[in-house]
């Protein structure tokens, strides 16, 4: 329930009284989806605001102690910076919430995969965390305008001309199933002026009670509830906690154990099966050939008798029956028609060696593929009666899983060049046709530096600003634009001409062919392509 509006509109309630009169000195990524705003105090340095849009866990979280990553961090609103919060307020009807400082304020709608924090200013254009799709960016900020704000906690005020629980729940979409799940455990009557009764005390109860964190069996995951709510079975230790802050971050905490747990039991289970049913088949094919025996004595016989009745083969012959006076056994053996005698003779001579190999080489395998087979029996024992984390991590090593890296899915996972200037300023570098593109018209940010080898195929290359305030010294653009020389056809020239001008003055029309943009109002430089002393590149 942390993510329903009532929820939020507590969380808003307790931001308020922790963050307005503070400063925020610095907006930055270092992970897909999440903002951090460093809020520092006296007492600590490095609190920040966490604000996550990610569909499954949108939250507003405050973490007194967060240190910014060194590199792949990206900065945003930068030339609004520094600025105090004065006000946050959230939507009377809806789960938006605005965050006002002195001289901008933010938009946080928190709608499934459309969330986004939106800075907006009188002067200046509107600045997005997250490229817009599917909407008109100036329809959106009009409709979350249109909101009345405030900070005070929003109960719905319900007409006299709604009459049943089917119409309360078109009139306030945002009571959720699990605020209606819970009103139909309290009620065992469907008169709505009862139901309504209920429904304020639920309602008053998300905004004043203690709040609960346990695993329902439910809902077979960690819930975030009211005390007093009766719909959920507490089926775990249950932790209790008088604030929303407090609250959210122990659940983060337990869920994301629990997501690991429930991620390593069906890679384990998966594998555990997997290597199961590969080796009991190998086990039964490996079984049949040892039972078969070794057949080295009768390929051996073969060559003997065939070695002394030599003078009775004749090329072209396919078979042969001979006599073994040793045994009074008469045998009928096969030979090959375009063999010579001496050379049949060879082949069972061969045969019977490489049947004693093959035949030593199965009886190991079979062996091996035992004890395989048995060690997987038992790591499946062991992880049947498994419920502890530790303990899987302890299993996944013992079957030599490895951890794969996590490709997040809707998100390019584009690899860029990346280069620093002088310690400070950062230099990003088109691999291929779809990383330039993916670079210019995605990862650039507007105040951006963007150039390109002019009149020469190459890369496109980004020059990071995250102050346009401050301004970037001609010899580091000068410095950006040998780079872009050197990462083209131009490479080898003694001097070369590289266009350069803002990322947001380039444009990629429909059908364009990948690689290709458009820039206007393009400056140009003459210089020499290399990679500037000044310069180091970053190996992620």
């Amino acid at each position: 329930m942390f993510k329903n509006y009532f929820y939020l509109n507590r969380a808003v309630i307790e931001l308020s009284e922790m963050l307005i009169g503070s400063t925020i000195f610095e907006v930055f990524t270092q992970e897909k989806e999440t903002l951090y705003f460093h809020i520092p105090t006296e007492e600590n340095e490095y609190r920040h605001l966490v604000v996550s849009i990610n569909q499954s866990e949108p939250y507003l979280i405050i973490k007194d102690e967060h240190r910014k990553a060194r590199k792949n961090v990206a900065n945003f609103y930068s030339d609004l910076l520094p600025d105090k919060i004065e006000a946050i307020q959230i939507a009377q009807d809806d789960r938006i919430i605005k965050i006002i400082c002195t001289n901008f304020y933010l938009l946080i709608p928190i709608r499934g995969t459309i969330s986004n924090v939106i800075a907006l200013s009188e002067h200046g254009e509107p600045e997005f965390f997250r490229k817009v799709k599917r909407v008109d960016e100036t329809e959106l900020i009009a409709d979350l305008n249109s909101h009345s704000y405030n900070t005070a906690f929003n109960i719905p005020e319900i007409n006299n001309e709604i009459k049943s629980l089917d119409e309360l729940k078109k009139s306030f979409s945002y009571l959720t199933k699990d605020i209606l799940n819970e009103l139909k455990s309290r009620t065992s009557t469907d008169n709505f002026d009862h139901q309504k009764e209920i429904l304020l005390r639920i309602l008053s109860q998300i905004n004043n009670d203690p709040i609960q964190i346990f695993y329902t069996n439910d809902l077979n995951r960690f819930v975030f509830v009211p005390s007093g709510f009766i719909s959920l079975s507490r089926d775990s230790e249950v932790y209790e906690y008088d604030n929303y802050q407090d609250a959210l971050l122990k659940l983060l905490a337990v869920g994301n154990k629990l997501s690991r747990e429930q991620k390593l039991q069906k890679e384990i289970s998966k594998h555990i099966g997997k290597e199961l049913s590969i080796y009991s088949n190998k086990l039964n094919s490996l079984q049949q050939r040892v039972d078969e025996g070794s057949k080295e004595e009768l390929y051996r016989k073969y060559a003997d008798l065939l070695l002394s009745n030599m003078q009775k083969i004749k090329k072209g012959m396919k078979e042969i029956t001979v006599d073994d006076f040793t045994t009074s056994e008469t045998y009928k053996i096969s030979l090959n028609d375009k063999f010579s005698p001496k050379q049949n003779v060879d082949y069972y001579y061969d045969k019977a060696r490489g049947e004693r190999i093959n035949y030593s080489k199965s009886l190991e395998l079979y062996q091996s593929a035992k004890s395989y087979y048995d060690k997987i029996l038992d790591i499946q024992k062991e992880f049947e009666n498994c419920d502890d984390l530790s303990k899987l991590i302890s299993l996944k090593e013992k079957l030599g899983l490895k951890d794969q890296k996590v490709i997040e899915k809707n998100e390019p996972q584009m690899k860029f060049r990346h280069f620093i200037i002088e310690n400070k300023y950062h230099v990003f570098v088109g691999r291929d046709s779809k990383s330039n593109d993916f670079l210019s018209t995605k990862f650039a940010k507007q105040n951006d530096y963007w150039f390109h080898a002019r009149g020469y195929a190459g890369s496109h290359v980004v020059l990071r600003v995250d102050n346009p305030k401050e301004g970037v010294p001609k010899n580091i653009i000068k410095n950006a634009a040998s780079i872009a020389a050197y990462f083209s056809k131009a490479k080898t020239a003694g001097t070369a001409p590289v266009a350069y001008t803002f990322a947001k003055f380039v444009t990629k029309r429909k059908g364009m062919e990948p690689g290709k943009v458009m820039m206007q109002k393009e400056n140009v430089l003459l210089v020499k392509p290399e990679i500037p002393s000044n310069t180091e590149q970053v190996e992620d």
